[in-house]
């Protein structure tokens, strides 16, 4: 039997440190290490659960939305922590139907790819699909995909290979544009 309720605080406890990347992404690799590669499937199943925080959690996150934005990276986290056998999964959201959770699916492959995971394979099926992926899933994914890239050479190189899709040429100009201030 399946028990959800250790999943569930196991996400909360990575999710409740979103905003601290240092320690968000320590948590959700110790998160990936206890859980192990036998959480994925059951993970999957919960990117929509809790839309609210827990009470000693509420002031963190006061916005709509921003309590199941912050669980759902998490989620995420936990999956680029544990590599190779999330890539099914991960797959399955980027490329299928459209839900809010495409743009982490799609970041967490990119990055995964400037390690050297299914680089080629990763970059053909994000360009290809890409044009035909919903703008808001473009800009979820890749403008925290664009930000990272200014401090990770291998994370640039794998964004400079979809330079040639107009869309994300859009995103990328966009982007610019704002880090200069215009």
């Amino acid at each position: 039997m399946i028990d959800k309720d250790r999943y569930a605080d196991k996400i909360r406890w990575v999710a409740a440190s979103f905003g601290a990347m240092v320690e968000f992404r320590s948590r959700g690799r110790e998160a990936a290490g206890e859980l192990g590669s036998e959480s994925i499937e059951v993970l999957a199943t919960m990117f929509h659960d809790e839309h609210s925080p827990p009470e000693e959690l509420a002031d963190k996150f006061p916005g709509l939305g921003a309590w199941i934005t912050a669980r759902q990276f998490a989620i995420f986290e936990i999956f680029y922590n544990l590599r190779e056998p999330a890539l099914t999964v991960l797959r399955r959201v980027a490329f299928g139907k459209y839900d809010w959770t495409q743009g982490n699916a799609i970041e967490v492959l990119c990055r995964l790819a400037a390690e050297g995971v299914e680089r080629e394979q990763i970059i053909a099926e994000i360009w290809h699909a890409f044009p035909k992926i919903r703008h808001e899933a473009q800009l979820y994914s890749m403008r925290p995909l664009l930000s990272q890239a200014q401090d990770n050479p291998a994370l640039a190189a794998v964004m400079k290979e979809f330079d040639d899709i107009p869309a994300f040429q859009r995103i990328r100009a966009r982007f610019e544009e704002r880090q200069r201030g215009n």
